[in-house]
């Protein structure tokens, strides 16, 4: 499996979100931010780590949650129940179910979680995760100002907007998956939460244009140490560098012409 293009417009679930939340400013989050980026990652599907997430401002935090339930958005908590046919011959399936949810113990008590309304069947099981800004980390002073109109589009080194929804591009979705994880690993060691923000990481170093260097005019020293140590430059002087290459079928020994960032060999 190899990246796919950068979009050039919205996804359906952010529009929906941004449409839901505006005038606020709107941050795709997670597996929406990596998508739009070219990463070949699923969104939508009951999991955590593809639902839908969009992160806030801090001060915009609360009217988000009295916005989304305005709409219909019911708050909920998250789903990770196993599928039934996993949990019914499980003597103690609700232990499993709260061994589960203690993975990301942070993360459910830093966001709220709502189910989307009934009556679109593109929705129907779906859960979106409203994140306040301090626990993502992704926004910054120099954020412009948001605008109402989704026709006006604008880059900077950090952001694609549409109107108020606004794209993290690589480096600032990069350092802000570091950030947090860094956090999380301080706070409650190496949990399932951390975990996944380190398989983003590695996911976005595989597939996209993220290189040792990504980090390297972030202030934030703890943070370059981070990456270097568990991806960048430190990482790839004791494991060497990372094998980007896709093998045609499981096995042969055979690989494509092209890397997992679509580059030829």
């Amino acid at each position: 499996m190899f990246r796919r293009p950068r979009q050039t417009e919205p996804d359906r679930p952010s529009m929906r979100l941004r449409k839901t939340l505006q005038p606020l400013t709107v941050i795709p989050w997670g597996a929406l931010a990596m998508w739009y980026l070219g990463v070949p990652i699923g969104v939508g599907v009951n999991s955590t780590l593809s639902s839908p997430m969009v992160v806030v401002r801090d001060d915009d935090y609360t009217d988000a949650i009295e916005r989304l339930e305005s709409a219909g958005f019911n708050r909920s908590v998250p789903n990770r129940a196993p599928p039934p046919e996993i949990m019914e011959d499980h003597p103690n399936p609700q232990q499993v179910l709260e061994d589960i949810n203690a993975g990301y113990k942070r993360l459910d008590i830093s966001c709220a979680v709502f189910d989307y309304p009934q009556g679109d069947p593109a929705e129907k099981a779906l859960q979106v995760y409203l994140i306040p800004n301090s626990f993502a980390h992704v926004l910054q002073d120099d954020t412009p100002q948001s605008s109402t109109r989704i026709g006006d589009t604008a880059q900077t080194t950090r952001f694609q907007s549409y109107g108020s929804l606004y794209y993290p591009l690589e480096q600032a979705l990069v350092e802000s998956f570091v950030k947090a994880a860094i956090e999380e690993e301080t706070d409650d060691g190496f949990s399932a939460w951390g975990k996944s923000l380190r398989s983003w990481v590695s996911l976005m170093t595989v597939y996209l244009e993220v290189d040792n260097d990504v980090l390297d005019m972030c202030p934030d020293k703890q943070a370059v140490d981070w990456y270097s140590h568990n991806f960048a430059r430190i990482h790839e002087a004791n494991f060497g560098p990372i094998n980007r290459c896709i093998s045609k079928r499981l096995g042969s020994g055979k690989e494509m012409p092209i890397d997992m960032r679509g580059s030829p060999l």
